[in-house]
């Protein structure tokens, strides 16, 4: 499931409203601890049965080799082996052959094959800094902080923020995640955790959702890991404070309001919007169509080619996605609507493949993880197919590669407004930001639509608007156009 997928499937919360999402990365302690183990050791095999046919009085080594199937020279070897331990003696035969006798310690040790030894050993595990216990983590479950930020994920900090003290492990918790980890390789008791030899700050893919209150300024965050959302983070996380610390309240507090949109396209326009609980209904809907395709198409995908067609799957699968599209076009049949904080980046998708004659786009910065270079391509594709394409940003069009920068949007844009391929403006700060495709729809949101102009460290309240009147839709683009334009074409 996508960032999108989750959001949408967890967006009704009793008394909150969703406001924004996003990928994270929830803290991981990677540590190396230094333990004392009791190893269990067997008695190795050929002495073990050694040990039982002088038990039988099979003491002859000759008589113990034909017995075993042995060579003769490997059965010497091994009772040297047990003498050595003092687990047998030799005993002188008549006939100058040689025998072995169990000592009684030799005896006491038969009687238990498995044998008990402390030993030094390293162990290693993954230390979850919001739940704060020990976890059992598969290697590709956990990435660093580099690949995090790489694709635009919001590092979480944990409350608190440093590591446990070998004190604060237990040995009861540790042990259960090296078996889980090691299974049945693993089968020696802990005795005692020395000291951390070494920690890694390494992070667990997830993604965040906050919820505001409808009343009160209360926020709550919740974590989905594979794509449920894990209770025991959710707690954890408030019950330390973490949503206060981090600024959750602030940054929700201090985003755009109802009032700044009405401003921006008036109060008659505001008054058509889709009742609440309408708009509720229309997304449950939604939601609930979309995962029906999304839990029958796996058993779709595994069938045979040949089998698909008129099968039972096949059948329900084109009844899930029907619904889906009836609810989806239930949607985009109002005039005007509020814009949910997870549709944003799927309505731009939507938009670079099926503009046709226009696009107007505005952000603060241009982030790679947004403008990466599959939307880079598209709008390649959207020139190619002679749509006029402008961009206005809050940075200053630059057409100069920069030296160790693998891939740069702006120079990117640049160069290809420098070709006359797209307009590239530079525009002042604004409250809101707009999409608008050939003049006929326009989404405005508090959210810039290729990202800040530095790399996102937090959330906010996404306060925005979906509209499809053309008219209001015309007033909306002299706005985006009119308002804030500090420099004409990049180049």
């Amino acid at each position: 499931m996508t960032p999108e997928d989750i959001a949408r499937r967890h967006q009704f919360r009793e008394g909150f409203e969703l406001i924004d999402y996003g990928e994270v990365g929830l803290p991981v302690f990677r540590l190396t601890l230094e333990a004392v183990t009791l190893a269990q050791r067997r008695i190795p095999t050929i002495q073990e049965f050694a040990m039982r046919c002088a038990a039988l009085e099979i003491t002859s080594l000759r008589e113990i080799a034909a017995a075993l199937g042995l060579k003769l020279d490997v059965i010497e070897a091994s009772t040297s082996a047990l003498i050595d331990a003092g687990y047998a003696t030799f005993v002188a035969a008549a006939d100058g052959d040689r025998s072995i006798r169990l000592t009684e310690i030799g005896e006491t040790r038969l009687k238990d094959a498995i044998e008990e030894t402390p030993q030094d050993e390293t162990l290693g595990i993954d230390y979850d800094a919001i739940l704060r216990v020990p976890v059992g983590l598969p290697a590709e479950a956990v990435v660093r902080p580099t690949d995090l930020r790489g694709y635009g994920a919001v590092e979480i900090r944990p409350y608190p923020a440093d590591a446990p003290t070998i004190a604060e492990l237990s040995i009861l918790d540790v042990a259960k995640v090296v078996r889980r980890q090691r299974g049945d390789e693993f089968r020696r008791t802990i005795l005692d955790l020395k000291r951390i030899g070494r920690r890694s700050n390494f992070f667990l893919e997830a993604v965040t959702l906050v919820y505001a209150s409808d009343k009160g300024e209360e926020v709550q965050v919740a974590f989905a890991v594979g794509g449920q959302i894990s209770d025991a983070h959710e707690r954890a996380y408030a019950s330390n404070g973490g949503p206060k610390k981090a600024g959750f309240v602030k940054s929700v507090a201090s985003a755009p309001s109802k009032k700044s949109l009405e401003r921006l396209i008036g109060r008659d326009a505001l008054r058509n919007l889709v009742g609440k609980e309408e708009l509720a209904a229309a997304r449950k809907e939604e939601a609930e169509a979309l995962q029906e395709v999304q839990s029958i198409e796996p058993a779709y995908n595994a069938l045979p080619q040949r089998s698909r067609n008129g099968s039972e799957v096949s059948v329900a699968l084109d009844a899930a996605r029907q619904r889906a599209a009836i609810a989806q076009h239930a949607l985009n049949s109002y005039s005007i609507r509020p814009l949910a904080c997870f549709e944003q980046l799927e309505i731009l998708d939507d938009v670079l493949d099926n503009c046709r004659r226009s696009l107007l786009i505005t952000s603060a910065g241009l982030q790679p993880s947004i403008l990466n270079g599959f939307r880079l391509r598209a709008l390649d594709e959207l020139i190619a197919r002679k749509v006029a394409v402008q961009i206005r940003t809050y940075l200053t069009p630059n057409a100069t590669d920069r030296p160790g920068q693998r891939f740069d949007p702006l120079v990117e844009l640049s160069k290809r407004a420098k070709a006359g391929a797209l307009a590239l403006d530079m525009i002042s700060q604004s409250e809101f930001h707009y999409l608008i495709a050939d003049e006929e729809f326009a989404v405005i949101s508090s959210r810039p639509f290729f990202g800040e102009t530095t790399r996102r460290t937090g959330f906010t309240r996404v306060s925005g608007l979906v509209i499809r009147d053309r008219e209001l839709v015309t007033q909306i683009y002299a706005e985006a156009v009119g308002g804030g334009a500090r420099r004409g074409r990049g180049g």
